[in-house]
């Protein structure tokens, strides 16, 4: 199958699609139980709409047999199937998991393989997560951006706020909490509270020049982070870190904002609330730059072992991912950010125009290896602060070096 000819020929969104099997099959015809090649992924159901509409119109246009599967454990099942040598041949996750699969002898990189040239045609954030090996390695193909954003509730705010100061003064307003109000609903995690921890300079982690994954955490810029969020972010949000308690207050319309991603946006229309999406807005004249997350087909290790099935797989990601008309459909239904350059977000409305402003002046969640041991020790201090009344300070210095002896193990 020439993959240039099927991007090339691709058009057209199937006017149905059919989930057919216990197991979450999607799409296929005839070609034996495993297709011409095998996708695993684990989208919510509202996702398996958009994604098997396109999925059938890519098998039926180019006579192809790719099928895709839904598992509820992806990454245990992934890691666990790739390392006895089975698997699929792509499945679908961000980028945070990249460096370690690399590193595990899980993915193929296809730099070779591939009839796109991927700097051409995608975001910088975008091509970072799909980047490995000092950007050597292409292990994957994007399909759509995300990150968290300021959220607003046009019934109560008629335009969202510039700077934090004023977002502030209505938090301030509404807030009442033996009532049940709110200034502002807002899990609180690493990833969650990454915009405000790096508005100031400091970070979890990072690359040096020297290519070399070093922590932050005891950095005084990210302990400024820290000190806004225990300060200004603390006490207008329900005194739970997770996100249940969290998003209840928004979704009922007892806070007027929130900080949530795109997969959150039905569930607060459906309950009725006039969803707005905006940047963060500045503190002190710094601009808050939230982890952003890139949603991406990776190519396993499997792609290796067959030609046929590798040249099938490469063809639907090129097709998928370099898709406007795709894009602009998952953008459209999910509020999810296109990671085609040449896609005008403007023309998707202010949801989609909101999480992209904060997702192209966000930070690309790393995908080094190394970072996998900072979320728990970072999320550890950040409970130990909020919730216990920790000391900043020396609870930050216990994280930074808890995770570089992490890294000695």
């Amino acid at each position: 199958m020439d993959r240039r000819s099927v991007l090339k020929g691709a058009s057209g969104i199937a006017a149905a699609s059919t989930l057919s099997g216990c197991l979450g099959f999607l799409g296929g015809g005839g070609g034996g139980s495993q297709g011409d090649a095998m996708l695993w992924h684990s989208m919510t159901e509202s996702e398996i709409e958009t994604f098997s509409e396109s999925l059938d119109t890519y098998n039926s246009n180019e006579d192809a047999d790719v099928r895709a599967e839904k598992t509820g454990d992806l990454r245990n099942r992934v890691e666990t199937t790739l390392a006895s040598g089975d698997g699929p041949e792509m499945y679908r996750w961000a980028q945070d998991w990249a460096g370690g699969h690399w590193e595990r002898d899980f993915l193929y990189d296809a730099s070779d393989d591939l009839s796109i040239n991927p700097s051409e045609q995608f975001s910088e954030a975008a091509v970072q997560a799909i980047n490995v090996n000092g950007g050597s390695a292409t292990i994957g193909l994007p399909v759509s951006g995300e990150t968290v954003t300021l959220l607003y509730n046009k019934d109560m705010i008629d335009s969202p706020p510039e700077t934090f100061s004023e977002m502030e003064s209505i938090m301030q307003e509404y807030n009442d909490p033996n009532n049940g109000k709110y200034g502002l609903s807002h899990p609180i995690n690493a990833y969650f509270a990454s915009a405000w921890m790096h508005a100031f300079g400091g970070y979890y982690f990072q690359v040096n020049d020297d290519g070399e994954g070093v922590t932050g955490l005891d950095l005084d810029e990210t302990k400024d982070g820290m000190e806004f969020v225990r300060d200004r972010i603390w006490p207008y949000i329900p005194q739970d870190v997770n996100p249940g308690p969290q998003q209840q207050v928004f979704q009922s319309g007892n806070a007027p904002f929130a900080v949530n991603g795109p997969w959150i946006i039905g569930t607060f229309e459906e309950s009725g609330i006039d969803v707005g999406v905006t940047s963060f807005p500045t503190v002190d004249g710094n601009t808050p730059s939230p982890y952003t997350g890139t949603s991406m087909w990776y190519f396993s290790a499997r792609m290796g072992d067959d030609e046929d099935r590798r040249d099938s797989a490469l063809s639907y990601a090129e097709w998928i991912s370099t898709s406007a008309e795709r894009q602009k459909a998952y953008a459209e239904a999910h509020s999810s950010v296109p990671v085609l350059s040449s896609i005008d977000t403007s023309e998707l409305g202010e949801q989609v125009s909101g999480f992209k402003g904060s997702y192209e002046g966000g930070i690309a969640m790393p995908n080094h290896p190394k970072m996998s041991a900072v979320w728990t020790p970072t999320e550890d201090a950040m409970n130990a602060v909020l919730l216990d009344g920790a000391n900043i300070d020396s609870r930050f210095d216990e994280a930074a070096e808890t995770v570089r002896s992490n890294w000695e193990e």
